[in-house]
């Protein structure tokens, strides 16, 4: 293989920058997570997670209809219900106009040039129903400036106000912003009892004090 070939090798780095952390430890959060953010957002009916991961936000859905996508599988199975999809995510088969929330988590910040996320995102466009939501988490370099290249996957640096003018360009109607939700990551949440996370999302005074990633909401107009 020559050198222009070689990629970074995210297995390996996810290895490393989750070592010592528990999957089951993960799950349990994103269980509240996931619970949290699909009450705030009526409960949808079809869900689409295509940076999915090893599926923490997607198999904690209560969705009727589940769909996860990535790169490639990173789970050696996935639970009855879940509707996979691996490859390139301009590639792979997935329904247009069909779904009533797509949760994009931690991603857009891998992405190489801001035409990559105004590509990516009219791609997710097509696939949400009109009066469908896109939700998008992410770092935002704003309140982690510091601490935001020490991860070897990030390229772009984001913030809360980056990300409503690209959802402007691709035509989705911004619907609300939190500027400061989740601690940065799961190696640096404080708030790890479920007793704990469950405090967490009740009270906003704590994003304020810890929070340094963005949750934002936009919905697909009806054409």
């Amino acid at each position: 293989m020559s050198g222009q070939d070689q990629k970074l090798n995210l297995a390996k780095v996810y290895q490393f920058r989750f070592a010592g952390l528990a999957q089951e430890k993960k799950d349990a959060t994103w269980a509240l997570v996931t619970r949290w953010i699909e009450s705030k957002l009526s409960n949808p009916r079809s869900v689409l997670d295509p940076a999915a991961g090893r599926g923490e936000f997607i198999i904690s859905s209560q969705a009727t209809e589940r769909w996860a996508c990535d790169l490639s599988d990173q789970r050696t199975s996935w639970p009855t219900g879940v509707t996979t999809r691996f490859g390139d995510i301009y590639k792979i088969d997935l329904p247009e106009n069909y779904f009533d929330l797509i949760f994009v988590s931690n991603f857009l910040e891998h992405l190489a040039t801001p035409d990559d996320v105004y590509k990516y995102l009219m791609q997710l466009r097509k696939s949400l129903k009109p009066g469908g939501k896109l939700a998008i988490l992410g770092p935002n370099f704003r309140y982690c400036a510091k601490e935001y290249y020490d991860f070897a996957d990030h390229l772009l640096p984001l913030t809360h106000r980056t990300i409503e003018e690209h959802l402007a360009a691709a035509d989705l109607q911004h619907h609300s912003t939190v500027a400061r939700f989740l601690p940065l990551s799961f190696r640096s949440q404080r708030f790890s009892h479920p007793a704990l996370v469950k405090l967490y999302l009740a009270v906003p005074i704590f994003w304020r004090l810890f929070g340094k990633q963005f949750f934002i909401v936009a919905t697909r107009p009806a054409d």
